[in-house]
């Protein structure tokens, strides 16, 4: 691809550049592919050069003039050079390859292509030096900027360079320092100082990484760069005017630095980064254009950026559609950035920063459209912060006279930006529009002396707020003055926890949900706050708040002469405030009953003075916090014109004095009080304390009001309430007050009160207390009706003066009597009487279920007006108790329960006990009398019986207290005594004191789980289980005799037993008894009742005859491959008895499985033989029999024990009586009693290399079946010898009789069956063997009917790849290969059947030289195809090419063609006059309509036009099945094409162009008489279009409809070694599609197909799944699941085999499994 692109580029400027003048030079010519070393002065023109290096030497100049260089190699100019007019393609082939210029160089009109080497790395991609003292010049022909044909173009190619990204990061480098990134510590120092020699104008660069034009006077003018990293400019008053920079990719545009620069009137667009300045002063960025810069969002991207730089003008730019940052001034000072503009910016990130810096004038800007739905709320217009952690501070800005429209945040400024000044900007739609921040983390400093002063910010949520991101230390000296604030979301003014001394005022807020709001919730450092003078008008919540999280305080914060309106608010809040300062506020919320809204709130405010305000609303003031706090609230001098509460005093220490509270209402829920409406509450303090003095509270339902308070109240003026004071749990003093026109003056509840020196006046009662404490001293009492009430309280009445109409003072308490007995039961309905000292009855009453009766209150002492004090104690109290009257005197002086007492008890015996249960019928009872006051009389025996519980009866009354009682066995009985005493108080008791059972049965009990009582056991363990129908079982004895004859079922009573064991089985239920010598035992179980009834037998329950060696089972030889599905196993038994079970377990050969699976087989023998039959193929068999002789000893190979004693020696040998079994979790476990102590302490290891054990292994010998220990030389381990013959070796396993496999079945087919030509006189025939073999055949014929004959012969035939060469083939003959492979058993498998022409091997090795060139017809197709043919059957897949004359082939061969298609077919042609007289018919000769379809089409059509023929466009079509009749129209006439198919625009071209030229060569066709014969040239135009379809058949169409509505579609998933492949069949048709099935394709050796889901019919004849019917419309899908045998890719073909319409079809989706 290289040479070739290299090539077209030369040829392609060759014939540019050529032109009549001839080639010349003089001084060194270049010779064609050689060095070009130029020594003296030279000048090549009108010329193509061929070179590798160029050499310019010293002093000597080249000029290249309408030149074609091609460079291969360096190109080194120390002379001045000139390139005019010529095109330099410069091919980089090594890294050292490189352009160097060390003098002069003029690019003049010229084109220069630099292609990096493709062996490119890092900084030597490409480069293009240029020394310090170099000189170059790049610009167009005529030094007019506004041609563009004659311009110089410098472009980077870098065809060696794979992909986008790579081959910009390794495009051409120009400059002084050649490398991707420059550190300036590797620059010549002089070389910003020096003047330029860089001069550009009028050109264009491309595919450039990055063009340095360092020094004094740099020049870029009218140059585009495109697709470039970036230009770098150092020097000072260097020039970049007038360019434009698109599509750049680097990490900046421009970088430019030095003094005086000027950027200016350039464009950049579609860019990720644009201009940096650096380290610049007194320098011009103005009226340049920055557009559509992507780059994403928090990226380091900016449009334009300066850092360490000052005295700057940044002006008239233009920004729009910047994702990412617009600028940045990075630690720049003294810039004016005005008149600049910003349209879509930042909408993701910050439009701008200013980073550090100090003293920049930001004026005049404006900001619009900075956010969008997605923008988040922090992204700011202009954003103030550190530049880095050494240059973090700066300020002393001007931000004054810009425009914000429609942002998220406009200015915000960070830490550390300090003394900044923001005025007269102007905000409107918006977020936030000025903001101070603590950030970034890390104990930063808020921002401090910062005015925010005289702007206008509207239809904005947060309009100023000095906040923080980050916790950090607190800013100071922030001002918010002047600022006019409407139309607000949210909160207007926000302070948030890092600020103090801070100042605001002199605002206007206008319509905003939270005027002024003050939080804390990081330290509580906001302190020093004044707010002072601010106008907030229809503010729906809060006016003014100030408040922290629960943990901080803030402290100082003064609000003062402030105007407030709040419409659903607080007018001001404060909580968690010290020391704060709240006066000369005029207040005014929402007074309607509804709000229940507060002037001034306040929560844990102490210290703080709320002091000169003027407040209407539903609640004056409202303070709180805790309940012991001793630092006081002030609230004084307040006016207070109130709905509801005027002074709330809430869990706080608060002092109330000098305020004016007045009360009114004029709602009608309004409190009445003497037909005028009151406000609820003047002062109400709930816990706490509260000093009230001095206070004017006028209007009120209760004027004061304490709940749970300590209080004084003093001097204070009560007027028109209907209580005066209220207190309730409270203590306190009311000193020197005036109370008048109340109701009740002073209402006390559980409180106590020093009432003193006190006026009441006109009052209906003065004092009234209900349980409370009173001092009243020196009060005066005046035109009242009831001057003191008390109720159960404690009084002192001193010196008090009494005017009162009606009575001066009365004391009264409430009483109560409990009438009950001795344990405190109360008489219900007990009548009583109370008199008092004079006997006058004062109650007559009873008491009530509980013994109590209700309350009465009793006048004590009464002091009626102008009279005597009267006492009425003693009181007097009678009852009746037994019908005795009782009377008791009570002096009565405080409220209480009276308790009277009756005597109701009975007295109490007791029934003592003894046994619960006993074997005798006689009961002895006793009773006990407990407590009978000496007024016992007799006592009464009940009983119950066990089936009568349920009813007492009486067995007799009694005074003496023993008594015998009679029973009868099983019954139970229970037993209790009642005692009565003289008064008839008779003892109840509800249950039973004593309970016995006589039983004198014995007990029952038999063993379970044995239908006779004589049995054989061969096991040395017995369990036994026993049962009985007694549930009072006490203990259990087995009892064991024993004799040592062992005569089968011996007759007990012949022999004498001997009792050898009695055993104590008491709360066992089952016993395992162990034999020891063999012979007879005899067992019974004994049992002894709760009552002690010993159970009584007379014989055995149970006789063993115990022997414990158990009878031999051993099979007859067993083959380890059989080829049948019976096999006859032959067997013998040492005893006839013997019984036993044949177990089996199946493993697929090729499959085999984790886990073996034991099924029992039930088996018939005959003469010692079994028969195995239903043996399946390709499955290995695992035989075992568990035999049982009569005393039950069971022989188990898969769990056997064998026991050996060893001689000592070396090389022992053990033959293991089964086959063990070593795999799915069985093992062999040898354990060792080396010690012979009986212990089998040592557990040996399997070795399994017996030339080298270790000394704790043994070998085991898979072959022979047996065990081998150590030897002298192999190492191992050798057990010790067994002098004892104890058997010192135990050998532990799971083993089977037998092991042998199963293949009854074909041998697997052999594969990858291939017949390649090595030329036309050799075939070679390969294929692959799966497994050994007994004999392979390969078998060939030309005539299949004849059957196959075998060629080669291979036996035996081992596993893998076999050839055979058929030499000199039949060049006219079809030759036809299978393999047939014969296994040890006789089982034949025959292959698949290839084939290959001769005729096709001979087309594809023969060619000629005249042949049509880059044609494809036929006859390459043919060859081609066969080639592939052959190719995929190397893979194992199935691809045959069959000619149309060779149709006859094995029924077993699967055919594949490729399937001729067509999108349309025309069938017929009309031209049809615009009347409907038919001028000219066309049919193709296959399909020729019949006339009465052409007569009844022909009729449609001209219906159809007619009603068309008038309208303008298109006529359309008329649609019938497939079949489409398409009408096109001229002038005169109209063409209907009838169409098989589908047709596009183009073929309508065609029909459109034919009309119209019809009628252009019948100019008098518009008068046409109806002879056809005068319209001329009509065939010559219409035939054409039927002749492009001529050899397309309707068939073709339908292959063309059926490849796109019939579609199948595989996948798979891979699971380790499993491959779940999903096919989906799709219909997409009309109509269903029939007998559908499912083929797949794939290679046998490499996978195997183990299921399909869901399970369908499978059809071995031709290896498909049938499937049936899809519908239309419909898709249905299966799940092939493959078994992977080898690894390595393998694909798989599926076919879908269909009927549509009668036609069958298919569909194939070809995968690579990997």
């Amino acid at each position: 691809m290289y040479k070739l692109a290299c090539a077209s580029f030369a040829l392609l400027l060759s014939l540019l550049l050529l032109g009549n003048a001839s080639a010349g030079s003089n001084g060194d010519a270049p010779q064609e592919g050689q060095d070009w070393i130029i020594t003296q002065d030279t000048h090549v023109w009108d010329d193509d050069v061929n070179v590798k290096d160029i050499f310019v030497s010293i002093g000597k100049t080249l000029k290249l003039e309408n030149v074609s260089l091609n460079s291969v190699g360096s190109i080194q100019m120390h002379g001045e050079t000139e390139w005019l007019n010529s095109s330099i393609y410069h091919d980089k082939r090594d890294v050292e390859d490189n352009i160097s210029l060390y003098s002069k160089l003029e690019i003049i009109n010229t084109v220069l292509l630099m292609n990096a080497t493709d062996t490119y790395y890092g900084d030597n991609a490409n480069v293009f030096y240029i020394s310090k003292e170099a000189e170059l010049v790049i610009r167009d022909y005529d030094n007019n900027e506004s041609t563009n044909n004659d311009r110089s173009v410098i472009k980077g190619i870098n065809y060696h360079v794979l992909g986008f990204e790579e081959r910009n990061n390794h495009s051409v480098v120009i400059g002084h320092c050649v490398k991707a990134q420059c550190p300036g510590n590797e620059l010549d120092p002089d070389l910003w100082g020096t003047e330029s020699g860089i001069r550009i104008s009028n050109s264009y660069f491309e595919n450039i990484f990055a063009l340095r034009a360092y020094g004094i006077n740099a020049s870029i003018q009218n140059t585009h760069f495109n697709n470039s990293g970036f230009v770098g400019m150092a020097g000072n008053t260097s020039l970049f005017d007038n360019n434009l920079v698109t599509n750049s990719w680097n990490y900046w545009e421009l970088i430019s630095t030095g003094t005086g620069i000027k950027i200016s009137n350039n464009t950049f667009l579609n860019g990720s980064v644009g201009v940096h300045v650096f380290s610049s002063e007194n320098s011009i960025i103005e009226n340049n254009y920055f557009s559509n810069y992507t780059a994403p969002a928090w990226s380091n991207s900016v449009a334009l950026k300066t850092i360490d730089s000052h005295n700057l003008t940044i002006s008239k730019n233009y920004f729009r559609n910047i994702s990412n940052h617009a600028f940045e001034l990075a630690n720049t000072n003294d810039t004016e950035f005005s008149l600049n503009t910003f349209k879509n910016t930042g909408i993701l990130a910050h439009t701008g920063f200013v980073s550090s810096g100090f003293r920049n004038d930001i004026n005049n800007n404006t900001f619009m459209n900075t956010r969008n739905e997605s923008t988040p709320w922090y992204v700011s217009g202009i954003l103030f912060l550190r530049y880095d952690n050494v240059n973090y501070r700066g300020g002393e800005h001007n931000v004054a006279d810009n425009f914000f429209y429609d942002y998220a945040s406009a200015i915000r400024f960070t830490s550390f930006q300090n003394n900044i000044t923001v005025k007269n900007n102007n905000f409107d739609k918006g977020f936030h529009a000025i903001g101070l921040w603590t950030w970034p983390d890390g104990g930063t400093t808020a921002p401090s002396g910062i005015t925010i002063f005289n702007n206008t910010i509207n239809n904005t949520d947060y309009p100023i707020a000095l906040d923080f991101h980050h916790g950090g230390f607190t800013g100071t000296e922030n001002s918010v003055i002047s600022n006019k604030i409407t139309n607000t979301g949210v909160r207007a003014i926000v302070v948030w926890s890092t600020y103090k001394n801070f100042t605001i005022t002199d605002n206007y807020i206008d319509n905003s949900t939270e005027g002024i709001w003050i939080f804390d919730n990081l330290w509580g450092q906001i302190s020093n706050g004044i707010i002072a003078n601010n106008i907030l008008t229809n503010i729906s919540g809060n006016g003014i708040s100030a408040y922290t999280a629960s943990t901080q305080t803030m402290e100082n914060i003064h609000v003062t002469n402030n105007f407030i309106h709040s419409t659903n608010g607080a007018g001001i809040f404060f909580r968690d405030i010290n020391k704060g300062y709240i006066a000369n506020n005029t207040i005014f919320t929402n007074v309607s009953w509804e709000s229940q809204l507060t002037g001034i709130l306040g929560y844990f405010i102490p210290e703080t003075v709320i002091k000169n305000n003027s407040v209407t609303s539903a609640v004056g003031i409202e303070v709180g916090g805790f309940a012991n706090s001793v630092l006081p609230i002030i609230i004084e001098e307040n006016n207070l014109n109130v709905n509801d509460y005027g002074i709330i005093s809430n869990r706080t220490y608060t002092k109330i004095s000098n305020n004016n509270v007045t009360g009114f209402c004029d709602h009608d829920r309004c409190n009445m009080l003497y037909l005028q409406k009151v406000a609820a509450v003047g002062i109400f303090s709930q816990e706490g304390e509260v000093d009230i003095i001095s206070n004017h509270v006028t209007n009120f339902k209760e004027s004061v009001t304490i709940l749970l308070a300590n209080f004084h109240i003093e001097d204070n003026n009560i007027d028109f309430s209907e209580f005066g004071i209220i207190a309730n749990n409270s203590d306190g003093e009311l000193l020197s007050n005036i109370l008048t026109n109340t109701s009740t003056s002073l209402s006390s509840y559980l409180s106590s009160i020093d009432v003193e020196e006190n006026h009441f006046r006109n009052f209906e009662k003065a004092v009234y207390a209900y349980n409370s404490t009173l001092s009243l001293e020196d009060n005066f009492f005046i035109d009242g009706d009831f001057c003191i009430d008390l109720v159960d309280s404690d009084y002192e009445l001193i010196t008090n003066d009494y005017s009162c109409r009606d009575m001066d003072y009365q004391v009264r308490y409430n009483v109560q009597i409990h009438i009950s007995d001795e344990s405190g039961v109360g008489s219900s309905d007990h009548l009583f009487e109370i008199l008092d000292t004079d006997g006058d009855l004062v109650v007559d009453s009873l008491t009530n279920d509980d013994g109590f009766s209700a309350y009465f209150q009793l006048d004590i002492l009464r002091k009626v007006a102008g009279s005597e004090i009267v006492n009425f104690n003693p009181f007097s109290i009678t009852y009746d108790n037994n019908n005795i009257p009782v009377v008791v005197f009570k002096n009565i002086t405080y409220n209480h329960t009276i308790d009277l007492l009756l005597d109701t008890q009975p007295p109490v015996t007791i029934l003592t006990s003894g046994e619960t249960l006993i074997n005798q019928q006689t009961i002895n009872l006793e009773v006990l009398l407990i407590d009978d006051n000496d007024d016992i009389k007799d006592y009464t025996i009940e009983y119950l019986v066990n089936d009568e519980f349920a009813e007492w009866e009486i067995y007799g009354t009694f005074d003496e207290t023993s008594i015998t009682f009679n029973g009868e066995d099983g019954r139970e009985y229970r037993f209790r005594s009642l005692g009565r005493d003289i008064y008839g108080n008779l003892e109840s008791k509800n249950n039973y004191e004593y309970q016995v059972k006589i039983d004198t049965t014995t007990p029952d009990t038999e063993f379970v789980g044995f239908s006779s009582d004589y049995y054989f056991i061969g096991s040395g363990n017995l369990d036994l289980s026993w049962s009985s129908d007694d549930e009072d079982i006490l203990a259990q004895n087995i009892e064991v005799y024993y004799t040592n004859f062992s005569t089968p079922y011996l007759n007990p009573n012949s022999v004498t037993w001997s009792l050898i064991n009695d055993i104590n089985v008491t709360g066992l239920e089952t016993y395992n008894y162990q034999f020891s010598n063999i012979g007879h035992y005899s067992f019974k179980i004994i049992s002894k009742d709760l009552a002690n009834n010993i159970e009584q037998k007379n014989k055995f329950d149970l006789i063993f005859n115990y022997d414990s060696e158990s009878d031999t089972l051993n099979f007859g030889n067993i083959p380890n491959r059989w080829g049948e599905d019976s096999i006859t196993i032959d067997y013998s038994t040492s005893s006839f008895n013997l019984d036993f079970d044949i177990y089996l377990s199946l493993q697929d050969i090729g499959n085999p499985s984790s886990y073996l699976t034991w099924y029992k087989y039930d088996y018939v023998t005959v003469d010692s033989e079994i028969t195995l039959s239903g043996l399946k193929d390709d499955t290995r068999y695992y035989f075992y029999a568990v035999s049982r002789d009569l005393a039950g000893n069971i022989e188990n190979p898969l769990n056997t024990t064998e026991f050996y004693s060893s001689d000592g020696l070396y090389d022992q040998v053990f033959d293991l009586k089964y086959i063990p079994l070593l795999e799915w979790n069985y093992d062999i476990v040898i354990e060792i009693d080396d010690d012979l102590d009986g212990s089998y302490e040592t557990i040996l290891q399997r070795g399994f290399d017996r030339s080298r054990l270790k000394s704790n292994e043994y070998f085991f010998d898979t072959f022979n079946n047996r065990i081998i220990f150590g030897g002298l030389s192999n190492g191992g381990f050798v057990p010790s010898e067994d002098l004892s013959s104890s058997n010192n070796v135990k050998i532990s396993y799971s083993g089977v009789q037998g092991i042998f496999e199963v293949f009854t079945g074909e041998p697997e087919t052999a594969s990858a069956l291939n017949i390649v030509p090595s030329n036309t006189t050799e075939l070679v025939v390969s294929f692959v063997v799966p497994n050994d073999s007994q004999i392979c055949k390969v078998q060939r014929t030309t005539n299949i009917s004849k059957g196959f004959f075998n060629e080669m012969i291979i036996e035996p035939c081992n596993e893998g790849q076999i050839e055979y060469i058929h030499k000199n083939p039949d060049l006219n003959e079809v030759y036809y290969y299978r393999i047939l492979i014969e296994d040890e058993f006789g089982h034949e498998s025959i292959s698949e059947n290839r084939s290959i022409d001769m005729k096709d091997v001979v087309k594809l090795y023969s060619s000629t030289d005249d042949s049509n060139a880059g044609l494809l017809g036929m006859d390459s197709i043919i060859p081609i195809t066969a080639l592939v043919g052959i190719i995929m059957l190397g893979f194992g897949g199935v691809l045959l090419y069959r000619s149309r004359n060779n149709d006859v082939f094995d029924e077993n061969v699967t055919m594949v063609e490729s399937k001729p298609v067509a999108k349309y077919k025309v069938e017929e042609l009309y031209l049809i006059y615009k009347d409907g007289r038919l001028v000219k018919n066309l049919s193709d000769v296959e399909v020729k309509t019949d006339s009465d379809i052409m007569s009844g089409m022909l009729t449609a059509i001209n219906d159809f036009v007619q009603d068309s023929f008038n309208t303008e466009g298109d006529l359309g079509s008329i649609d019938y099945g497939n079949n489409k009749i398409i009408l096109q129209r001229g002038q005169n006439s109209y063409l209907a094409a009838v169409v098989y198919g589908e047709v596009d625009k183009f073929f309508k071209g065609k029909m459109i162009n034919a009309v119209r030229n019809i009628e252009n060569v019948n100019p008098t066709m518009s008068s046409w008489n109806g002879d056809s014969e005068t319209i001329l040239h009509t065939e010559h135009y219409l035939q054409p279009i039927i002749d492009e379809t001529k050899q397309s058949t309707k068939e073709m169409v339908d292959n063309y409809f059926s490849e796109k509505e019939i579609v199948l579609t595989t996948s798979y998933d891979k699971i380790d070694n499993s491959v779940e492949l999903q096919v989906n069949m799709s219909n997409y048709s009309p109509g269903v599609i029939k007998n559908c099935s499912l083929i797949p394709e794939f290679n046998s050796s490499n996978l195997s197909l183990v299921g399909i889901e869901p399970d369908v019919f499978y059809s071995f004849s031709d290896n498909s799944f049938i499937v049936g019917e899809i519908e239309s419309y419909n898709e249905v899908s299966f799940k092939l699941k493959f078994k992977v045998k080898t690894s390595g890719a393998s694909p798989i073909e599926i076919r879908m085999n269909y009927e549509q319409k009668g036609r069958k079809g298919v569909s194939s989706s070809l995968i690579e499994i990997v």
